[in-house]
């Protein structure tokens, strides 16, 4: 280590009003400043992370005991690997330092990094223009780490100056026309505005519908956002009340009246304004709410002197290339000390790259990982003997197999349960079960199902939700004729015209054992009874609980089909009795 540098350690990000003024003066000294590399930023990231990211706090001080470098690192739990602290919520994260102290300050932290014989050194989101990169790449063969370097991200920003623009006028911004059309058609009751809380008491009666919108929106586009997740959410929070102390936070929502349609969670820092996490009203999207947002925002942010710059953060979107005039290389930098793991991580990476060149090819190796995640999962909860004996049944039912499939009518009566209430699933409802179940994939992989089947239209959502709000159970209900059963593999139509089958029923993990099936299915039932409709369920006819359950909720068994089937051939067997009496019908299906 340099002897003009003292270097400190800390195991935490400490509270310390002093250290918050020196560090965030440091970053504003440094070329290019970043908000992710504020005080603020690493100490909400502790607040809401640290039981998995233990904080690996660097600080170096120069022969006047001024604090000259800063960068904020993590251990994982087993404390053999390291990375930025911030990689995972920051767009961009570096060491801080002035360029005259930049190369011993990262010798020197790599150098304690070594005597703690941490191995594993993952760098992501570093830009690739900072003087930092430099001096990884010399102190890294210093301290016996092999370094390599891959580009993370390719940042799209949009420099205000550059904006074509006639004297006196606004911007010229991509597709105005289609923008004009879509801001009237938003604005029919009340013209479309900006609306920007910078202060934690505005801020925080917005955030929870901010967040849910989030959530609802990726549901709707087969993803789950990391808002969903408890963390995230206090991270926002957290990160909030710190960065409107300072007036860097920006929380803008694109609005009609009391009607917001669009959200960004921002900053304006240091001449930038950033893109950092938006959102929209998925059910405005015909009218493209986020690209309008975007052009609002950047016609506000060309008329102010003290803005230079519209970052607009990770993630290659197509709409963001439309508004971008120039961009900003991130790298992934990891340093090994083992050149096994360092030649397996350029093997890795050199492999996806020849996976990219051909779709079909990138498509099948991610079916190929997911199904050996499964199996690896499925070992590690049930045992290597369960599992082969999972497979071999598998196996067995594609020779042959032959499953009966019950019918159930409703006949009532059904007695409610006044704690509970069933209501019309949506996004909004499909966001708080997915926030509510965030640890249980298969609800998730549920609840995805669920949004892709409420975005197509063809049937009707139900969830009995407790006082509380949380959801209980899920269950869906369509037309019976032409319904196809994966259970049989086949199409088929009900006993009569106007029957309704009730299907997809689900409940969580964690509301299972309350019988909030029955309760759930026989309100759909009596619903659907009320609009003159006749409702229907079915059961596979080994499972004993479910049969149980329906028949208590007022469901009667009235007949079955029984599935055949043997090396790809099926045939569907069985009677569907005709309610006005007449002949029974034979149904048969193979493939």
């Amino acid at each position: 280590m340099n002897r003009t540098l003292r270097l400190v350690l800390l195991q935490e990000i400490p509270e310390d009003a002093n250290l918050r003024q020196q560090w965030n003066a440091l970053v504003r000294r440094v070329d290019q400043p970043q908000v992710f590399y504020t005080y603020e930023w690493s100490l909400a990231v502790q607040r809401a992370y640290y039981a998995t990211l233990p904080p690996l706090l660097f600080l170096a001080y120069d022969q006047r005991e001024s604090l000259c470098g800063v960068v904020s690192l993590a251990n994982d739990l087993e404390r053999r690997r390291v990375s930025f602290l911030c990689a995972t919520t920051g767009d961009y994260c570096d060491f801080i330092a002035l360029p005259e102290y930049k190369p011993d300050f990262v010798a020197a932290v790599l150098d304690d990094l070594k005597r703690q014989r941490i191995g594993d050194i993952t760098l992501t989101n570093l830009p690739a223009d900072s003087n930092t990169v430099d001096a990884i790449r010399k102190a890294s063969a210093q301290n016996g780490y092999v370094y390599f370097a891959r580009t993370a991200y390719q940042c799209a920003q949009v420099s205000l100056a550059q904006l074509e623009r006639l004297p006196g006028e606004k911007p010229n911004l991509p597709r105005k026309k289609m923008l004009r059309r879509f801001l009237n058609a938003m604005g029919r009751e009340a013209p479309v505005r900006l609306d920007h809380s910078r202060s934690w008491d505005t801020v925080a009666p917005i955030l929870p519908n901010f967040i849910q919108a989030h959530v609802g929106r990726f549901l709707a586009t087969g993803r789950i956002s990391n808002m969903a997740r408890p963390e995230r959410r206090l991270f926002l929070e957290e990160l909030a009340k710190l960065l409107s102390e300072s007036g860097w936070l920006t929380l803008t929502r694109m609005m009609s009246g009391a009607s917001a349609y669009a959200w960004n969670y921002g900053f304006e820092f240091e001449g930038t304004w950033f893109w950092y996490q938006p959102t929209f009203e998925t059910s405005l999207e015909k009218y493209s709410p986020g690209f309008c947002l975007l052009a609002k925002l950047t016609e506000e942010a060309a008329d102010n002197s003290a803005l230079r710059t519209i970052d607009l953060g990770l993630g290659a979107e197509e709409y963001k290339e439309r508004f971008a005039n120039q961009s900003r290389e991130t790298l992934y930098v990891t340093l090994r000390s083992s050149r096994v793991q360092h030649a397996r991580e350029i093997l890795r990476y050199r492999g996806a790259a020849m996976l990219k060149t051909s779709p079909r090819l990138e498509t099948l190796a991610r079916a190929v990982v997911a199904r050996w995640r499964r199996l690896r999962e499925r070992v590690g909860r049930d045992g290597v003997a369960s599992t082969f004996r999972q497979l071999l049944k598998r196996a067995g039912a594609f020779l042959w197999s032959e499953d009966e499939v019950c019918f159930f009518e409703w006949r009532g009566p059904l007695l409610p349960d006044s704690s509970t209430t069933l209501k019309a699933l949506d996004l909004n409802l499909l966001a708080a079960a997915a926030s509510q179940c965030v640890d249980e994939p298969s609800t998730l992989a549920y609840l995805l199902r669920s949004a892709s089947r409420l975005r197509d239209g063809n049937a009707e959502g139900f969830g009995m939700v407790d006082a509380n709000g949380a959801v209980l159970h899920f269950a869906w209900a369509t037309a019976f004729d032409k319904f196809f059963l994966s259970e049989l593999n086949a199409t088929v139509d009900g006993p009569s015209a106007g029957c309704v089958m009730i299907f997809d029923c689900w409940t969580p993990v964690s509301a299972r054992g309350h019988g909030y099936y029955g309760q759930t299915v026989g309100l759909i039932a009596k619903q659907m009874r009320d609009r003159g409709n006749s409702p229907w369920i079915f059961s596979a006819a080994g499972n004993l609980a479910s049969i149980r359950g329906l028949e208590k909720a007022g469901f009667q068994r009235r007949y079955s089909l029984v599935r055949q089937h043997a090396l790809g051939w099926q045939r569907v067997k069985g009677q569907i009795p005709k309610l006005d009496e007449a002949p029974v019908a034979e149904v048969s299906a193979s493939v």
